[in-house]
């Protein structure tokens, strides 16, 4: 279940379908999964503009469209020792759950105002970094959009639109 939000922010959302599927959990393997998977598709195609940019961004300038936070906040001493957390662009922090069992992780937002892609919770101040845990259940993994951010109001607006929040 993990995997399937973890991917749904990458630029290639896929399954292994059929890679050794006596041992390998697969998408068909129930109803919750295939469901989890089917809403993380529409979650993908709901930044289908967003990602399209950042990838012709990466080809004309060779810049991913993942990217580590150094990359945007190349001041901020405490980005460097971000391990699992990266960027969508500019526009999204995207902090996974790695541990089995856990529907919270720990999240570091830069200084700015920051808003929570699920529930439109507001994080952070001009002055103040977020550093701390924050929920993230199954279905609503830590993805967070600069509060302002064209991009990420229209993602969340698609993400209403689709009846995803």
């Amino acid at each position: 279940m993990r995997w399937i939000e973890l991917g749904a922010f990458t630029t290639v959302f896929r399954t292994h379908e059929g890679n050794i599927p006596e041992v390998n959990h697969q998408i068909y393997s129930d109803r919750e999964t295939l469901t989890h998977f089917a809403r993380f598709a529409k979650v993908y195609a709901a930044w289908k503009s967003y990602r399209m940019e950042l990838v012709k961004e990466a080809s004309e300038t060779g810049l991913p469209v993942l990217r580590h936070p150094f990359i945007h906040y190349p001041d901020d001493p405490e980005v460097s020792g971000l391990k699992y957390q990266f960027m969508v662009g500019p526009e999204l922090i995207v902090a996974p759950v790695l541990d089995p069992g856990e529907d919270s992780v720990e999240v570091y937002l830069p200084a700015g105002k920051w808003v929570n892609l699920w529930t439109g919770e507001r994080y952070g101040s001009p002055q103040r970094v977020v550093h701390e845990t924050v929920p993230a259940p199954i279905g609503e993994p830590a993805v967070f959009y600069k509060d302002g951010s064209e991009r990420g109001t229209r993602f969340r607006e698609e993400l209403e639109r689709l009846g995803l929040l």
